[in-house]
């Protein structure tokens, strides 16, 4: 393994690890609340706590892209990213679903 994989493999680990940890402050509704969604202004805000977990949701499933795709480069295995095939749409479709139920639940109130 040269170098270069070295030290890919060391950053995707990496930031896998920060995606962990921020995804699991934001599904115990810890700290900011890094959704763009929440009204930051509003008189009446809505409860936070569904947008937490959508962050914190969002968090871990790319985190684990991550740590797959270090996988990959790690064990030489090119069928690993298979597994990202499948996972990386259902991340796309979950945060825009989920965006989009929100954002409805917002309007009619």
């Amino acid at each position: 393994m040269s170098t270069t994989q070295l030290v890919l493999v060391f950053i995707l680990f990496l930031a896998a690890f920060t995606l962990f940890v921020f995804g699991g402050m934001q599904l115990a509704c810890r700290g900011p609340v890094l959704n763009s969604l929440y009204p930051d202004d509003a008189e009446n805000k809505p409860d936070p706590k569904p947008y937490y977990r959508q962050s914190g949701v969002a968090m871990i499933l790319v985190g684990i892209i991550m740590l797959i795709n270090a996988a990959a480069i790690f064990l030489h295995n090119s069928k690993l990213c298979w597994i990202n095939a499948v996972l990386l749409p259902v991340t796309v479709f979950y945060v825009i679903g989920t965006a989009a139920m929100m954002e409805d639940q917002t309007k009619r109130k």
